[in-house]
């Protein structure tokens, strides 16, 4: 029997869309402005449909973009100079900084709530860097949701994407299963768009991506660049109680000391807009030296907070109901320890957000540094607050046509996503698996051990060749331990999905990291301390070949941009 029917429910579509957070509905939306007639689906495992998915509604509502007061070459320039060092493709570099005011604007249309001032005029605080930041309605992806359905958009909630089907080596759609009752679906798409979030490893409550896309990208023969850059970091608070809060120590970075010394100013002296890897570094070689605990002085940044940063009301309200349900800030003072986020966001796309796989796109948080944009930097948001949901916007509109485009073309040539039958029953069997094991692992056991080899400060931001290959050996031997998962249910059975990727998402990180022997931007190697831009302005790339992880290295065509480096030695 070859009914696709027998084997689940069978969606067809023109342009499917993996994720409903910002990225995937400015996909969906501007996909479906610029090709009407198209059949437009998004797909989330969360409720898309109501705007309840991806990272945007817990965030500070903060977007940040380049101002009527601010030279767009500015910003170029400071990003290469002072947060990405050259490993930036500087051609979509300048298209970000000129097209985010425009941006903002055209959110607005959709719904999104910015906070202006009498008159119209976007209310933002003014960085003393060539940007500002504004307020956002947190509800943006309940506006934007509400608006693509008017359009025309389908949203189909609580299904988890498990892997990519391909037809004559090009994307043909997806499968999937229902977290709730465990349905099989199957989707037949003429492009594929991943908007499903970066790696984070599952470790805070915040940016809390599980790496899924990325590592269907991957799986399905997609580039990966920059995954070195995947660690993102942050302080957390250390309650008295013994408790470790990640909220209430977000701009610790600039504030940290040591027995009444001032070691952010020590060690990267002057006002930073984020965090970064020596931060860390000055926390973890104080604390060796029997300097700690590290503490964070946060009135000082008090005093200050107004001028960098402006708040929704809404979004005010929600961070204060955040840190009281996890233990309120009875002091201004307090013990800080490196809190390691993730972010990797890899997956390589050109300008037009297509990956090296035709017919898959990918957007926003993961393909971020993939697309090079930010260069040497986890992105986003790429150390800039407000610019992660700016590089959603911005790259979902640059899909969204693109793939739209893309679709309309095989259409006019009556080329449709076509799903085989045998490749369909395989994936089915290999998502399905976890179930029909007798006993197993937990996927949660798996995942706290990736926790525990990627997250100690001194594997995943200050990085060493000896300590990276003994982090490396461990992951290996989870990857290999993943196999014997056992799924209760079918919640269970979506956390072997991010069991699966979280190992295969850090062996990329480890292995990246360590062909790097230079430290640049947001890899910092104790081995290797020094920036080198003789040997290597490249970008390094993964990629499987044959079930094999490769990696090679690609020079960074610097001869068509038009900033370089003072001194290339």
């Amino acid at each position: 029997m070859t009914n696709l029917d027998s084997l689940g429910t069978v969606h067809s579509t023109d342009v499917l869309i993996v994720g409903g957070g910002a990225a995937g509905l400015s996909a969906a939306i501007t996909a479906k402005e610029t090709s009407p007639e198209l059949d437009v689906l998004v797909v989330d495992k969360a409720t898309a449909s109501r705007g309840w998915a991806g990272k945007s509604a817990r965030t500070a509502g903060l977007l940040s973009f380049v101002t009527e007061q601010d030279d767009p070459e500015a910003f170029v320039r400071y990003c290469l100079e002072n947060i990405g060092f050259y490993l930036n493709d500087q051609l979509l570099l300048r298209e970000f900084a000129f097209s985010s005011r425009p941006i903002t604007e055209r959110i607005s249309s959709w719904g999104v709530e910015i906070l202006r001032r009498e008159g119209g005029v976007i209310d933002y605080a003014k960085w003393p860097f060539p940007w500002g930041t504004a307020s956002i309605n947190p509800d943006m992806c309940t506006r934007m949701a509400a608006y693509a359905r008017e359009l025309g958009v389908r949203i189909i909630d609580k299904v988890v994407i498990a892997d990519l089907m391909k037809y004559e080596n090009r994307i043909s759609g997806a499968v999937g299963f229902n977290i709730v009752n465990g349905t099989y679906h199957i989707f037949e798409a003429a492009t594929v768009i991943l908007a499903n979030g970066s790696q984070n490893y599952d470790m805070t409550l915040r940016w809390c991506g599980t790496g899924n896309g990325v590592a269907a990208a991957y799986w399905a023969g997609a580039e990966m660049r920059n995954a070195e850059f995947g660690n993102m970091c942050d302080f957390s608070r250390v309650d008295p109680r013994g408790w470790v809060i990640t909220a209430g120590a977000h701009t610790a970075h600039d504030y940290l000391y040591a027995k009444g010394e001032n070691i952010s100013q020590k060690y990267r002296p002057g006002l930073h807009s984020s965090m970064d890897p020596i931060a860390v570094l000055a926390w973890y070689r104080e604390t060796l030296a029997g300097n700690g605990p590290i503490e964070a002085h946060l009135d000082a940044f008090a005093a200050e907070s107004g001028k960098f940063f402006k708040f929704h009301p809404e979004a005010l309200e929600r961070q204060s109901r955040i840190l009281k349900k996890s233990a309120p800030l009875d002091s201004q003072r307090f013990e800080v320890i490196p809190g390691f986020i993730g972010e990797l966001s890899c997956v390589k796309v050109d300008h037009q957000m297509r990956t090296t796989v035709p017919g898959l796109f990918a957007v926003g948080d993961v393909s971020g540094s993939g697309s090079a944009r930010a260069g040497a930097v986890p992105a986003p948001p790429a150390k800039i607050h407000g610019t992660g949901l700016l590089n959603a916007f911005f790259m979902g509109m640059k899909g969204g046509p693109a793939a739209a485009i893309h679709a309309r073309a095989l259409k006019t040539y009556s080329i449709q996503g076509k799903a085989d039958y045998d490749q369909v029953a395989a994936l089915k069997e290999k998502v399905y698996a976890p179930m029909n094991l007798k006993d197993g692992i937990s996927p949660r056991d798996v995942i706290h051990k990736v926790q525990d080899a990627i997250a100690p400060a001194d594997r995943g931001v200050i990085k060493s060749e000896e300590r990276m290959k003994k982090a490396l050996d461990e992951i290996t031997k989870i990857r290999r331990e993943s196999d014997a998962m056992k799924a209760k249910d079918f919640h269970d059975l979506a956390k072997c999905l991010d069991a699966q990727s979280m190992p295969l998402c850090a062996e990329m990180f480890f292995r990246s990291s360590l062909i790097r022997t230079e430290s640049r931007g947001f890899h910092y190697r104790e081995d290797y301390p020094e920036m080198d831009n003789k040997n290597w302005l490249k970008w390094i790339i993964v990629k499987d070949e044959g079930g094999n992880m490769m990696v090679s290295t690609e020079d960074i065509p610097m001869h068509r941009y038009p900033y370089k480096p003072d001194r290339l030695a």
